[in-house]
């Protein structure tokens, strides 16, 4: 959880750095849950990159598997239109495990990694509409 975080904390820098206008794109609100063969997906970085250009929205599961996307660090959402979806997994070490156990996480124990179908590129896809938008994955090994 700890890495997904930083990663999308990385993310959503580096994108708030670029500036987007005053204004910036039409963005509705999105969220959902993630689950592997119905076991929540924990500590997952979940990305949406617009088909049709501009940038990304991204987001990190928690233990329950659920996401909510963030366009930049002070605002939540993606852009309205179809979506490549890109969820990504990393290892939590057996050091950071127990790290974050003592700290009063909830960590899983056992490692849920993504099945290799869904990382192929446009094997998910998502449509944000403009109101707000439930988009779950449950994924499935074969």
């Amino acid at each position: 959880m700890r890495l997904a975080a930083i990663s999308i904390v990385s993310f959503l820098s580096l994108i708030s750095l670029q500036g987007c206008g005053s204004n910036g794109p039409a963005l509705s609100e999105v969220q959902g849950k993630i689950s592997v063969d119905g076991k929540p997906l924990q500590g997952a970085l979940v990305t949406f990159i617009p088909t049709g250009g501009g940038s990304p929205s991204y987001g990190g599961t928690d233990e329950s598997g659920s996401y909510r996307l963030m366009f930049t660090d002070t605002k939540y959402g993606a852009m309205i239109g179809e979506h490549e979806v890109q969820i990504e997994t990393t290892k939590i070490s057996a050091a950071e495990r127990a790290e974050m156990k003592a700290a009063g996480e909830k960590v899983n124990d056992v490692f849920v990694p993504i099945p290799k179908k869904y990382k192929k590129k446009g094997a998910l896809t998502a449509k944000v509409e403009k109101s707000k938008n439930v988009i779950n994955f449950e994924l499935q090994n074969d």
